[in-house]
């Protein structure tokens, strides 16, 4: 039997957590930073997971240039985020993009893109 794509990439991966989330970050063969979120019906109802999946999605989107160029991140929930306000969702989310990015291997943390004068990590 076949293991899910995602599962398989997360073992090969490093892994940052905190009380409400687990991210796992790793460097594929593309040059292409890379989003992917799991999260199950144990963490809440629809509407409690779509809004912190839209949070996690913007707060990628926006903090994508301090990231390592090429990384792949998996970002999987844990119970308990319904309790947290939107303020504390997007921290805890951009407290774990730090960690990947300080914790990132050297010759992809000073890799910068061509025209990208702005620093990294």
């Amino acid at each position: 039997m076949r293991q899910p794509e995602s599962s398989r990439t997360a073992r090969s991966k490093r892994a940052f957590s905190n009380s409400y989330f687990t991210l796992y970050a790793g460097f594929p063969s593309t040059k292409k930073q890379e989003l992917k979120l799991a999260f199950g019906a144990r963490t809440g109802t629809a509407v409690v997971r779509n809004k912190a999946k839209r949070l996690a999605r913007e707060a990628f989107r926006l903090n994508r240039h301090q990231l390592p160029v090429g990384i792949e991140i998996v970002i999987a929930a844990k119970k308990g985020i319904g309790a947290l306000s939107r303020r504390k969702l997007r921290g805890q989310i951009l407290d774990l993009f730090e960690y990947a990015c300080k914790l990132s291997p050297p010759s992809f943390s000073e890799a910068v893109r061509p025209g990208d004068t702005s620093e990294r990590c």
